[in-house]
């Protein structure tokens, strides 16, 4: 079983490399070789959801928020969102109010949540509002957020949970 994970995990990690390695250029891939693949670019999940907490009536910038973050996970990750192993995910506060709870988010928010052998972890990326009018901006924002959660950095809130 560990070796089928091992195999996974090397599968997705070579396509990221392919599909512009989460921010490094094919040039800086070449020139890291194997290393970049190794230590840097490893897959430390099952699944990742990237989720959109909303009110019902949303103004432009939780809008755009949404809208620049699926297209960032289509931009950044496209086989790995086509596999569904990243999921972009609307939750509508006004009328799931329980899951916003659990997070305690209070209001619009973005947030990362990933899988791992039967352990969660989320965190709330609030940096991206500084940029919800700039997309070009929010994207490099989006992408470095999703690049140093996925590798395991730890900033902003998050919580670690046993299922």
């Amino acid at each position: 079983m560990i070796k089928k994970i091992l195999l996974f995990s090397f599968f997705c990690t070579s396509i990221l490399l392919l599909e512009g390695g989460f921010g490094y250029t094919q040039k800086e891939l070449n020139s890291k070789g194997k290393e970049a693949a190794d230590s840097t670019l490893i897959l430390e999940y099952d699944s990742l959801l990237v989720i959109h907490f909303h009110p019902t009536a949303q103004c432009s910038c939780c809008i755009n928020v949404g809208n620049f973050s699926k297209k960032g996970i289509e931009k950044f990750c496209p086989k790995l969102y086509k596999d569904r192993r990243i999921i972009f995910k609307e939750c509508n506060t006004d009328e799931d109010s329980s899951v916003a709870q659990k997070y305690k988010i209070f209001g619009s928010a973005l947030g990362f949540k990933k899988f791992l052998k039967g352990k969660e972890e989320f965190k709330e990326v609030e940096s991206v509002w500084e940029f919800c009018e700039d997309e070009d901006k929010f994207l490099i924002d989006f992408q470095k957020e999703l690049r140093s959660f996925v590798l395991g950095k730890k900033e902003g809130k998050s919580e670690k949970k046993s299922k």
